[in-house]
């Protein structure tokens, strides 16, 4: 892919090929490895769950046989009217993120091919995700280093005003500002910016220093 489409958007291709390309008729994603929103990771039972927690493939051709290993959730697919199911990990190295099932309304389960070709779509889309993932990480420790840097740009801008102001070095006006930050509540590059832009009055920390 040559532009970020999005997690979303990526488990709804997957879901469209899986379904376009499969002998399906429909299928589920869970995905507790990346907490997405519209794929919510709470399930109690099922083929998903097991393929994820096992790292195995997962093959049923007849779900009424497989009461006792999940009951809930073939009382709800038998109710939906499918009766096979096969579940695959969505793994990209050491990492499994998720499960894929595959949902049935015959009782038969993928050829060798079909799950081959499901194994390789869930694939490409596990990278696809756990790429997401570190640009999402690599954009937010990016964001929080501009403002970090930002802070401190502000924060020296302003004890030079303020040493000027008040006639004292550097030093004792950065103690001057981080004293009435703290005495105040309020954070200290908020008090930064108060002193450069001259909305916070410099002699509030004259008078509070004369006390």
């Amino acid at each position: 892919m040559t532009e970020d489409p999005g997690p979303d958007r990526v488990v709804d291709t997957l879901t469209g090929e899986c379904v376009r390309l499969l002998p399906i008729d429909s299928m589920e994603v869970f995905l507790p490895g990346l907490k997405l929103e519209r794929y919510p990771a709470v399930t109690e039972e099922g083929p998903a769950l097991e393929s994820f927690e096992t790292g195995r493939d997962i093959a049923v051709d007849d779900l009424s046989a497989a009461m006792s290993r999940w009951p809930g959730y073939v009382d709800r697919m038998a109710g939906l009217g499918f009766a096979a199911v096969s579940a695959l990990p969505m793994r990209a190295e050491d990492e499994i993120v998720g499960a894929i099932t595959f949902l049935s309304t015959r009782s038969a389960v993928l050829s060798r091919e079909d799950r081959r070709l499901g194994q390789a779509l869930a694939d490409v889309a596990t990278w696809c995700l756990l790429q997401q993932r570190e640009l999402r990480h690599y954009r937010t420790l990016s964001e929080q280093l501009q403002t970090a840097l930002d802070s401190r740009i502000i924060i020296e801008q302003a004890k030079g005003v303020l040493a000027e102001r008040a006639g004292v070095g550097v030093t004792a006006a950065f103690q001057r500002m981080r004293a009435f930050a703290r005495s105040t509540n309020r954070k200290l590059a908020d008090v930064a910016h108060g002193v450069v832009d001259g909305t916070l009055d410099t002699e509030e920390f004259l008078r509070r220093r004369r006390r």
